[in-house]
């Protein structure tokens, strides 16, 4: 089997998502997983090289207590994205709840771990790829829904917005060969940026990640900049695997939180990146 000096990743797919499900049919079909004579909750843990293919029959947002059997640099949880336009989507996010309320596996007030080069790699990757991938649109979304007490960094790469999406074994393929490319080629990114306005679905953060040299931790959309205070601010550095010296502002989109967030970023001595 393939060895290699990169750190363990773990991808995570579950057979109650459908999307899920494509995604990782394809990866095992078009790169040479292996079975690790390992079973994980029941069912075969598959290598790459250096990444690991776990199998789980809960849903994402709720795995099982994963720290307890690796130790990896990352989870990729691989997963159907839903929403009513039921546009085509590609989309990735951090995971992260910025309310008191638990939400779709997210403790109260916390993030999950971040790291970013991990996110801007798969973008990239993906833009490589959009000849192969017309009629989707390609885009992050803000920081939402767990897991968010993982050990080690977090990423959600997701397949959408509909049923009919769900299972393209094509646009799955693509994913897989972007995730694939993305954790075995990516570079490091010294710049990096925590992210805060915008829409769910923020354009610029998109453009900061395609067109420039910076990478963004945990992006907090408009909606939730109620819940960022210090001790949020503060959270969100420490749960990135760089250090963030950036705070990138969606300046029209911010509302009456702009200058909590820029006071923010004064008080941790942060540069300011006017979007």
């Amino acid at each position: 089997m393939e060895t290699t000096s990169r750190p363990t990743t773990v991808l995570v797919t579950s057979t109650k998502d459908t999307a899920s499900t494509t995604i990782a049919k394809e990866l095992t079909k078009n790169h040479p997983f292996e079975s690790t004579k390992i079973m994980f909750m029941g069912r075969p843990l598959l290598q790459y090289g250096h990444l690991l293919l776990a199998t789980v029959d809960t849903e994402l947002v709720e795995p099982p207590d994963l720290d307890t059997y690796f130790n990896p640099h990352a989870y990729i949880f691989l997963c159907r994205h839903r929403a009513e336009s039921n546009i085509p989507s590609l989309t990735v996010h951090t995971t992260g709840n910025f309310t008191n309320a638990p939400y779709l596996g997210g403790e109260p007030m916390e993030v999950g771990r971040v790291d970013p080069d991990l996110q801007k790699n798969y973008m990239i990757a993906l833009k490589k790829r959009s000849k192969e991938i017309e009629g989707y649109e390609v885009t992050i979304e803000a920081t939402h829904h767990g897991p968010t007490s993982l050990q080690k960094p977090v990423l959600f790469v997701e397949l959408g917005s509909s049923e009919k999406q769900w299972g393209d074994e094509h646009a799955g393929a693509v994913i897989g060969d972007a995730l694939v490319e993305c954790l075995t080629e990516g570079k490091s990114w010294d710049k990096v940026a925590m992210a805060f306005g915008g829409t769910h679905y923020p354009a610029k953060f998109n453009d900061i990640l395609l067109n420039t040299d910076m990478a963004i931790t945990t992006a907090v959309a408009k909606h939730s900049l109620e819940g960022v205070d210090s001790a949020m601010f503060g959270q969100i550095i420490q749960k990135t695997t760089k250090f963030p010296r950036f705070v990138a502002i969606d300046w029209k989109g911010m509302g009456k939180y702009k200058d909590g967030i820029v006071g923010l970023a004064k008080q941790f001595s942060l540069e300011i990146v006017k979007l």
